[in-house]
């Protein structure tokens, strides 16, 4: 019994270090959503900023230039995405 009891704790402590590997990390983590506003944010209106699922990420100016209202997006960690305009094309990402 004390042996099933350590292996349910062990397998308890193997899916949180996943979870913990999904749900925290450093920075922006993996997004993926509609695009649900577009604005320029900072002091200066120097940072292009898109909602996406309503919480606020700065992107890039080029990706803000071609990302629009209801598109789906994703960021990886790495760069952004659009899986989707809002008409249902799947567009091709450079």
């Amino acid at each position: 019994m004390k042996v099933r009891t350590i292996q349910a704790l062990v397998f308890v402590l193997v899916l949180s270090v996943f979870a913990a590997d999904f749900t925290v990390g450093c920075g922006q983590g993996y997004v993926y959503g509609p695009v649900t506003q577009k604005y320029r944010s900072g002091a200066d209106q120097s940072d292009y900023t898109i909602a996406v699922n309503g919480s606020p990420y700065t992107v890039p100016i080029d990706f803000f230039n071609r990302v629009g209202l209801g598109d789906t997006v994703k960021y990886t960690g790495s760069h952004w995405e659009i899986v989707k305009t809002a008409s249902g094309a799947t567009p091709a990402n450079p």
